[in-house]
């Protein structure tokens, strides 16, 4: 935006508060002047900064030091704490009204032009220009300060390079340039603009020697001139309790800014979870979905299992009870000739070729164990287990009866130590 530009009494407000305004710097008259030590930063750094800008108001109202009370003027200043030195400028507001600037208090930030000569502390005395829009400034520093000791400004036809040099040789002729080093190159100023850490940029170009070379400079070379957010505070020309109220009004607006993306980003995570809440219960419902399908195939998966044991005991023979009854009846003990033994059965049961669980009764407990204890004993057959590892065996006795069941897994050959009787019922 051009620094002598009208705003429209219909320009969006919107629109303005992202402008940087920068006023000609030949509407200011600047003076510089030492800090008192009745402002003392390191005794009261909380009330020092409206300290100063109660000092300064004073001075301003002070005949002597301008011509307008401060009530009418636009003004800021610059401190340098190196050296001790405070940089006033002013311009008058009906000056401002005159020309088309009114409503300052609606744009972002609104400094003279010549306020990017303010950023830099010079380590030796110099002197140099900066061209702003159609104004040509001159600064004039002493080493180790970065408050100008003399500050003066002229309008140009920045296109025109003869206005610029006739008015480069008037600046010249106004200040003592003898006590300084006139630096050749003049700095043409470009865009302003905020960083991410809340600090203002002030790009430069150069005009070398009395041509304008056009390129802009690096980040670290002189060309760009970085400034703090708070340093710029006293720079901005709007009334002390305005910038009070802005700056607060900012502040909020930024803990807002915040504490929105904050929920934004709640809300985000929430809707993530929740998604991945809903994707994870769809797998869980396709998960008990497969495991009930699973339990149904289950009875399916062991029907298969028993067909396939049976073809297997098919193809070795299939079952036959009768070799099983008679290869365990010839160890029940007792007379087996005369049809009195220790061991009867009641119900043989098979499972399968090689299991087969017996229902029986004997003279006594010790019959029963002495009959399971051979089938074990001559590798005819052991004894089952159930999960647990529990034996299937059971033995009861009372009443003068003693029952049993056993479930028994048989050997698929006939051991050798057998009786030669195998073969021949009980």
């Amino acid at each position: 935006m051009s620094d002598d530009l009208e705003i429209p009494a219909d320009h969006p407000v919107g629109d303005l508060r992202e402008v940087t305004l920068r006023i000609p710097g030949e509407l200011f008259f600047c003076e510089t002047v030492s800090l008192p030590a009745s402002l003392d930063r390191e005794a009261n750094a909380r009330e020092f900064p409206s300290a100063l800008d109660e000092w300064v108001r004073q001075l301003l109202d002070d005949p002597k030091f301008s011509p307008y009370p401060a009530e009418q003027l636009a003004w800021g200043i610059h401190l340098c704490e190196n050296s001790g030195r405070i940089f006033v400028f002013a311009a008058p507001l009906i000056r401002l009204r005159q020309l088309g600037w009114q409503n300052l208090e609606f744009f972002r930030r609104v400094f003279p032009s010549f306020v990017s000569l303010l950023g830099e502390q010079r380590e030796r005395s110099q002197a140099e220009f900066l061209l702003c829009g159609d104004t040509l400034s001159i600064a004039c520093f002493d080493a180790g300060s970065s408050a100008p000791s003399e500050l003066l400004s002229l309008p140009v036809e920045a296109e025109d390079e003869d206005s610029v040099n006739r008015a480069k040789a008037r600046l010249l002729a106004q200040v003592d340039a003898a006590r300084f080093e006139v630096l050749p190159d003049t700095r043409i100023a470009g865009e302003v603009h905020r960083a991410d850490d809340g600090s203002f940029v002030f790009d430069h170009r150069l005009m070398q020697g009395e041509s304008e070379d056009g390129e802009d400079l690096p980040e670290d070379s002189e060309g760009v001139v970085r400034m703090g957010a708070e340093e710029l505070w006293r720079h901005d020309l709007r009334p002390p309790e305005f910038k009070v109220r802005e700056r607060s009004r900012r502040r909020q607006e930024r803990s807002r800014w915040k504490a929105l993306k904050i929920s934004a980003l709640a809300a985000l995570l929430l809707a993530c979870c929740f998604v991945g809440l809903k994707i994870a219960e769809s797998r869980l419902l396709s998960f008990e979905r497969e495991v009930q399908e699973m339990a149904r195939q289950v009875p399916l998966v062991l029907d298969s299992q028993k067909l396939l044991e049976k073809l297997r005991q098919n193809k070795l023979g299939g079952i036959d009870p009768f070799l099983t009854i008679n290869r365990v009846a010839e160890h029940r003990g007792g007379n087996l000739s005369s049809d009195d033994p220790a061991v009867w059965f009641s119900k043989a049961h098979f499972e399968t070729r090689n299991q087969v669980k017996l229902e029986g009764e004997g003279k006594n407990v010790a019959a029963v164990n002495d009959f399971i204890g051979k089938l074990e004993s001559l590798g005819i057959a052991r004894i089952r287990t159930g999960r647990s590892g529990d034996e299937k065996s059971k033995i009861k006795s009372g009443g003068g009866k003693t029952t049993f069941e056993v479930e028994l897994e048989m050997s698929e050959e006939s051991p050798v130590s057998e009786s030669p009787n195998s073969g021949q019922p009980g």
